[in-house]
């Protein structure tokens, strides 16, 4: 475990002394403890103090699915940062009142000395490598191979594979700790992170090569000392079985002997949670204790698209504008209408162009952002264009909630309808206009 040089660690002392005695930190201690911590915020440099809310890192975070789903939905406090390489993305989560850092997650270390206190990390890579909107390079079998190539290697690089053949007859000692075994884990393998992540370059998409992040952070930040307790990630539902399977067992130690014995993971659609658009996704979570995936209950109806954003019945929703006709069926070319009677068809960036049949009024932003499941007022930040692609790559603070409730020990069915009831009744926001402040 690193340590730290010793004017960071006497501002440590002082602004751990301050805090403990109700007082805040000098200005000057403050500015030395976040260049020291930097891009990381400088208060994760002390130990969190009883009652503290816990440390959760969000990456691939994104406007705020995950944090709006922690603290609106479930109104649980908690000191998360989120970090996300749009800036657009990143100003609309700091507009919702969310800690951002606007980075590449490829050029941070894991193992910064400010998180060794997280106790929760999530997870969103980006999906067009898997989705069916996308190139299907995720799918391409070489692709797979070098992908897990790397994550069959990041335990070990940790420090965290089991196997010690030395248990057998030694339970700690001079010569074990010698050879670098701890707490029943081989040495590290020596291999770095970045030289990891140098590993994936012969990816023909290069987003593919972020689901590795996932092990590279919940590994390094284990070996910087943080006590992880779950770690929980969502994909496109076309994530190839072996990614899936092969996360799951560099988490358990490839002979299901280490520490992340709980996982499961499984494919949800949001409409059936009484979202008002249909978005599939596949869950994984994994934990230290039993965790599972939240089911879908009878209590929750079906929420339309027309019930959400207050129209009456029988509207459509033409998504692709003037299309040709198709001689043999009669009808337009690629199925470009669909009914508002039902939940809306999953958005994806191109929803932007989406018009209501009846008198061709394009769907606004803040209708877009209650189809999703965040409320209408939610302050998007950037164009139209970006927008609409972050609530098409969000996760809604819906899922989020059921999905998370468990490590919080909260009723997250009860919220979660509670939040849906409060949602869909805020019509009278949905037909203001895209006003919103651009991003600086």
């Amino acid at each position: 475990m690193r340590t730290l040089p010793p004017a960071v660690a006497t501002a440590v002392h002082v602004a751990t002394l301050a805090r403990k005695a109700g007082l805040p930190i000098p200005p000057k201690v403050l500015a030395v403890l976040d260049a020291a911590a930097d891009p990381f915020p400088g208060r994760w440099l002390l130990d969190p103090l009883p009652g503290d809310p816990i440390r959760v890192v969000e990456l691939f975070a994104g406007p705020g699915g995950w944090s709006e789903g922690i603290a609106k939905v479930l109104g649980v406090a908690v000191d998360a940062v989120g970090i996300d390489i749009s800036k657009d993305a990143c100003a609309t989560a700091r507009a919702a009142g969310h800690f951002r850092i606007c980075a590449d997650i490829t050029t941070l270390d894991p193992e910064h000395y400010a998180l060794r206190h997280v106790r929760g990390l999530i997870v969103s890579p980006p999906c067009p490598s898997f989705s069916p909107a996308g190139k299907h390079s995720g799918q391409d079998q070489a692709n797979i191979n070098t992908l897990c190539r790397v994550l069959a290697q990041t335990s070990e690089a940790g420090g965290f594979l089991p196997g010690n053949e030395l248990d057998d007859w030694c339970e700690g000692c001079d010569t074990c700790d010698e050879l670098g075994y701890h707490d029943g884990y081989a040495p590290r393998s020596g291999v770095t992170w970045d030289e990891l992540r140098a590993q994936l370059a012969p990816l023909t998409d290069p987003r593919i090569g972020l689901m590795a992040e996932l092990l590279f952070w919940a590994f390094g930040m284990q070996a910087a000392g943080a006590p992880l307790e779950f770690i929980a990630m969502e994909q496109s539902s076309r994530l190839p079985q072996q990614i899936l399977d092969d996360i799951r067992l560099e988490l358990r130690g490839g002979q299901e002997e280490g520490e992340w014995y709980w996982t499961t993971h499984g494919i949800l659609e949001a409409s059936q949670f009484g979202l008002a658009s249909r978005r599939e996704r596949v869950f994984f979570l994994a934990s230290r204790r039993l965790s599972y995936l939240p089911t879908p209950t009878e209590n929750v109806p079906q929420t339309t698209m027309a019930q959400a954003l207050g129209w009456k019945e029988g509207e459509k929703i033409n998504t692709r504008g003037v299309r040709g006709i198709d001689p043999k069926t009669g009808r337009p070319k690629g199925g470009n209408e669909f009914s508002a009677d039902r939940p809306s068809n999953c958005l994806t960036g191109k929803a932007r162009t989406w018009k209501r049949v009846s008198d061709g009024l394009r769907l606004t932003q803040n209708e877009a952002a209650l189809l999703v499941g965040f409320r209408a007022s939610y302050p998007s930040q950037g164009s139209r264009t970006s927008v609409f692609q972050q609530l098409a790559d969000v996760v809604p603070p819906l899922m989020a909630a059921r999905l998370l409730a468990q490590f919080f020990n909260v009723d997250g069915e009860t919220l979660a309808t509670d939040y849906l009831c409060q949602l869909y009744r805020m019509n009278e926001l949905v037909h203001s206009t895209d006003d919103y402040t651009p991003a600086a």
